[in-house]
This record gives structure tokens, C-alpha cells and sequence, in this order.
């Protein structure tokens, strides 16, 4: 790689600024999203993943495990593993997670790191989690699927997506018919149940009668079902799911993309968790564009990935601090913000085949 590998993982030290500055301005015309997004990632640490501070507490317990499987994402595209540490330690923290969503995202770290480390115990925690909710939180209301939380009060798309990708990820991992067989009887029971919008957008999940309860249609609800789709591609067509995916990304991109060309997310102005939602639609955009989809569709979000990414970077500040709007309209720093950033760079290089996934 570049000069980037003197960086000190974990403090943001005088030294590593000034490299990481002196890299910014020598390529200030042409930096690829590689050293964007090492850069990026490079900021993340130093500001908000220290030595004294390993807890994380800028992110939602649940945003841990996104950060996790975003470090892993670099570490697989980039053959770097400057991160490898860090994202272990975030990986063992399991503090404040409360609800089936949370331990699923648990789940997904989990395999998402064992795709290089190749860890029994990776996959076997993905394996107790998953099972542990398979067990105990699906039933017959409204026809089958997961309960978001323990109380067993709403049946939602999220935790849903995320329990139909970790059933036919654990299947890859493992070859146990089990995990296909929920993987298959999971996403049916999804696609008819109402959650899927005419528009073809993925809403926030279902009411008191199990009907679509016309929730916003969050970002990251369209990316998760996204991977979902890839993931269950392999198993069957039942359900045609690489067209329902094709369909999906197209709506979202329309639906996402404000009058002047910047991303916008649905419902209002960003909260801590919203800030995040737009790196897990992103990131799954990549993996589409780098499937096996038409050539329409690949064309499509490729080119609105990098609209997207060009934003993100033009409208950066000192340190490869970036908005976590995309854009100076309003310009806000956070935790997320960078996570979303470097999940943005990131899919823009696999969407024209400068990466591999």
C-alpha cells in the first residue's frame, strides 16, 4: 500500500496527522477510494477509538458491530490489517445490547470477520445467537417471523432481514441443511408479508392486524434485504430474489436522491442511529453491483455511488473528516459519519470492479 501503513492504530498522533495531511494534499486532484477510505477510517480511530476509550461510547451498542463489520470490509479489500485488533476488541464487547436486532448484528460481525480469520468460535457464536432466537422468538403471529424485541411487541423488517441473511450466510459457512431450510421458509414468509411496499420500498414493519403499518422506509431496510436477497440468490429463484433486489435498489436510489442530487434519508432529520443507516444501504448497493445483476441495474448504482462518494469527499474537512449528510447542507461530524463514509468509498470502488468483495 501507500505510506498510510506508518499510521499508529488506536491514537491519532502528531506524526500520523501530518502524514495523513501530507497524503491529503498530494492528492488532492486524484486520491483513490481506497486511500479515502483509509483515511477515513483513520480519523474514526483516532477520535473516537482511543486506548482510554475502547469502549466506543460515541456508537449505539448495536452500531459497534457495523463499525466491526466495516473494518472487516477494508481488511478483506484492502489486504491491510491495521484494524484487525481493534475491530476483535469491539467484536468481544457485548455491552448494552438489548432486543433479537441488536444480537443479530452480533451475528453478522461474527461472520463477516470469520470470512478471513476463519474462527470456530466466530461462527459458533453466530451459530448460538441465531439459533437461540430461532428457538425461542419465532412463532404463528402473523403467519411466522421474528420478534424485534423480547416483550414480543412488534414484528419488524429489520430484524427480520437481518435473521433471513444470517440463516443463508451460517448455511455457506456450515453446509447444515438446517440454516437453508430457514433461510428459504424465512424469506417466504417476508416477501408475503405485506413489509414489501407496491413501491417496491421495504417499510419499518407491521401493525396490531400484521398489515404494513405505512412506517418510514429507512435506508439501511433496503440495504439489509439487499444482502438478504444476494445471499438467498443461491439458494432458490422462489421469489425471483436477485429481480426483488434489482427492483428494491433502483426504488431506493429514486426514492433517496433529493432535487439537487444528495442523499436523503426518509423521516425526518437524522438521530444517532439514522446517521448510520445510509452506510448499511450503501454498502449493500456495492455487493449488488458486484453480483451478478443486470446490466441496467449495475449501471445505475454504480454511477450514483460515485455522485455520492465525489460529495462526501469535496465537502470534507482538515483530517478526512467527513459529513455524515454527505455534503456541507448541514455539515456534521460523528462516529457514524465516518463508519457511513468509508462503507460509501468502499462500495464505490467494488461497483466498477476497483475492489473485490
Amino acid at each position: 500500500m501507500t505510506a498510510l501503513t506508518v499510521f499508529v492504530l488506536g491514537s491519532f498522533l502528531p506524526a500520523s496527522r501530518a502524514c495523513a495531511q501530507n497524503l491529503e494534499k498530494q492528492h488532492t486532484a486524484i486520491v483513490s477510494l481506497q486511500d479515502q477510505t483509509a483515511l477515513t477510517l483513520q480519523t474514526l480511530m483516532g477520535r473516537y477509538e482511543t486506548p482510554s476509550r475502547s469502549d466506543w461510547r460515541d456508537l449505539h451498542a448495536w452500531q459497534r458491530f457495523v463499525t466491526v463489520s466495516t473494518l472487516s470490509d477494508y481488511e478483506i479489500t484492502s489486504g491491510n490489517t491495521r484494524f484487525h485488533d481493534s475491530a476483535l476488541n469491539a467484536l468481544k464487547n457485548r455491552q448494552g445490547l438489548d432486543g433479537n436486532d441488536d444480537d443479530l448484528w452480533v451475528a453478522q460481525a461474527d461472520l463477516d470477520m470469520a470470512r478471513f480469520t476463519h474462527s470456530p468460535t466466530q461462527v459458533q457464536d453466530a451459530r448460538n445467537i441465531f439459533d437461540t432466537i430461532a428457538s425461542k422468538y419465532w412463532d404463528g403471529h402473523c403467519g411466522g417471523g421474528i420478534w424485534w424485541d423480547h416483550a414480543r411487541t412488534y414484528k419488524n423488517a429489520i430484524t427480520n432481514e437481518l435473521f433471513l441473511s444470517t440463516a443463508a450466510r451460517l448455511y455457506r459457512f456450515t453446509h447444515e441443511a438446517v440454516y437453508r431450510n430457514w433461510a428459504l421458509k424465512s424469506w417466504a414468509w417476508f416477501r408475503s408479508s405485506g413489509m414489501i411496499a407496491p413501491d417496491n420500498l421495504i417499510n419499518d414493519g407491521l401493525d396490531n392486524q400484521c398489515r404494513n403499518n405505512g412506517g418510514p422506509a429507512y435506508s439501511y431496510n433496503q440495504g439489509v434485504i439487499l444482502d438478504g436477497l444476494l445471499e438467498i440468490s443461491t439458494l432458490t429463484e422462489a421469489g425471483a430474489p436477485q429481480q426483488t433486489a434489482s427492483r428494491i435498489a433502483l426504488a431506493a436510489i429514486r426514492t433517496f436522491t433529493s432535487s439537487t442530487g444528495t442523499f436523503q434519508e426518509l423521516g425526518g432529520l437524522m438521530n444517532t442511529d439514522a446517521r448510520i443507516f445510509r452506510g448499511l444501504f450503501v454498502r449493500a448497493l456495492g455487493h449488488v453491483a458486484a453480483s451478478e445483476i443486470d446490466n441496467t441495474t449495475r449501471i445505475v448504482i454504480a454511477d450514483w455511488l460515485s455522485q455520492q462518494a465525489r460529495s462526501a469527499w469535496n465537502t470534507r474537512k482538515p483530517d478526512a473528516l467527513i459529513s455524515d449528510t454527505w455534503n456541507n447542507h448541514p455539515f456534521h461530524v460523528s462516529a457514524q459519519g465516518q463508519i457511513t463514509a468509508a462503507s460509501l468509498f468502499m462500495a464505490a470502488a467494488l461497483s466498477r470492479g476497483t475492489e473485490t468483495p
